[in-house]
């Protein structure tokens, strides 16, 4: 009897933790269900140019599931489209705290960054005070776009835009003449030869042009990525 106790306890325990899987499972699919419904809604209120509203559709869809990184990344797109990189970067940063690998929000994350610093850097530059620490960083920051892009990009453009120099060909000396360079090597009469009477004299051979070398093509300057995102 003890036994029999022991296995319908065990039954019934086990049957508890069954229902309790399920419920969690159907919740989970109830609150996946709320939160597209008002994802649905924001997208149809940003097709009719009507923003507050998408917002609000998705503050409530944040409200419904708090742990869903959909709304949070909707909004972070919403406001980096409208420029207002502020917003952008704090709620790309809640999508990132919900899943780490999210690439949108960490390029969202990252050009907010960058524009952001990009204006404050021409702020301070008109009023000629980029130095000290400011000065450090940007270079700091220019150093990582560089290794990260691999590309010499941020040179500065009278830099990378300098003339080339075609170097013109070096004229070869007369051999044994002894008049320095620059003398122009000229072929030598072909010796004459005894003809036949009557017979057409040969024409004296000519010297063929040496093509002349076309000039190097001067590199164009590269594009500065600060410029692009002010």
């Amino acid at each position: 009897m003890a036994l029999l106790a022991s296995a319908a306890a065990v039954m019934v325990l086990t049957g508890c933790g069954s229902l309790s899987g399920k419920a969690g499972v159907t919740d989970k699919l109830a609150l996946q269900e709320k939160v597209d419904e008002r994802m649905a809604a924001a997208d149809k209120a940003l097709k009719q140019g009507q923003t507050d509203q998408a917002l609000a559709q998705l503050d409530s869809a944040i409200q419904v599931d708090p742990a869903a990184k959909q709304p949070w990344l909707k909004k972070a797109q919403i406001h980096f489209e409208a420029r207002q990189y502020g917003l952008a970067i704090t709620e790309a940063q809640e999508v990132l705290q919900r899943d780490v690998r999210d690439l949108t929000a960490q390029s969202i994350l990252a050009v907010s960054g960058l524009r952001v610093s990009a204006q404050a850097l021409e702020q301070l530059r008109k009023v000629n005070e980029v130095n000290g620490s400011t000065r450090s960083e940007a270079e700091s920051v220019a150093r990582i776009i560089h290794e990260a892009l691999g590309e010499p990009i941020l040179l500065a453009a009278s830099a990378a835009s300098a003339p080339a120099q075609a170097s013109a060909p070096a004229a070869s000396p007369v051999a044994g003449n002894g008049r320095g360079r620059g003398a122009v090597v000229r072929p030598r009469p072909a010796a004459p030869v005894s003809q036949a009477p009557g017979a057409v004299p040969a024409a004296a051979p000519t010297a063929t042009p040496r093509p002349t070398p076309a000039p190097s093509p001067v590199p164009s300057a590269r594009t500065n990525p600060f410029g692009a995102l002010q």
